[in-house]
């Protein structure tokens, strides 16, 4: 029976991967790297404190991971603040539909605990969360499945009784790994790797509760 529904952040309860593609554009092409919508989608659902290493390793760029990390979310901040936050829209009507439904509801998500929070509450959605899980407090981050089951363990179901809402394929990967069905979200500007969702949507708008206990129950 489906009991919790566990949502990623980036990409999936706002737009953010659209604007970190092109803050990480500008960023990387300064070092005369062309990094392109694969490069991107390769490491999404990555934390940063993995994917820097291994993206200035693949690209041959001869810099700090920690300096180019801070200098990607200050330019983030600083567009963020200019423009504020990419919403998806019909989310907040979406989340008030699954909690009268009964159901509860996670964030997990692979940005630190203090984005997180940040992101949740300048969205306006804090209170229709049960759990918000980091994957930054767990031993291994996506694609491995740690911060799935972390917070079914804080939700107290099972990981079959859970139903994962990602955008990444690594996303996917970990809920897949948890024993988690999972859907595909799709609403980024920047169209996310949707080849591993059996089940895919891209409208909270035109989505349905008991659409999601049919692609449940359909896996």
């Amino acid at each position: 029976m489906l009991r919790a529904i566990i949502f990623d952040m980036d990409g999936v309860l706002l737009d953010s991967e659209s604007r970190h593609y092109q803050v990480l554009r500008q960023l990387l092409g300064e070092y005369g790297y062309c990094y392109t919508r694969e490069h991107f989608l390769q490491y999404c659902g990555i934390p940063e404190y993995d994917m820097w290493p291994k993206l200035l390793q693949a690209a041959k760029i001869d810099a700090d991971p920690e300096i180019l990390q801070q200098e990607h979310q200050g330019r983030y901040r600083a567009d963020r603040e200019k423009h504020g936050l990419p919403r998806s829209p019909g989310l907040g009507q979406f989340l008030c539909r699954l909690k009268q439904h009964g159901y509860d509801l996670a964030v997990a998500s692979g940005s630190a605990p203090k984005t997180i929070s940040e992101n949740i509450n300048l969205l306006g959605y804090a209170s229709y969360f049960d759990q918000i899980v980091s994957a930054q407090n767990c031993p291994h981050a996506k694609p491995e499945p740690d911060v799935f089951l972390f917070a079914a363990r804080q939700l107290g179901v099972q990981p079959k009784e859970c139903l994962v809402i990602e955008d990444s394929r690594n996303g996917m990967l970990a809920a897949k790994r948890a024993g988690m069905p999972y859907v595909g979200f799709y609403g980024a500007e920047v169209r996310p790797d949707m080849s591993l969702a059996q089940f895919k949507f891209c409208d909270y708008r035109t989505t349905t509760p008991e659409q999601l206990v049919q692609w449940y129950h359909g896996q």
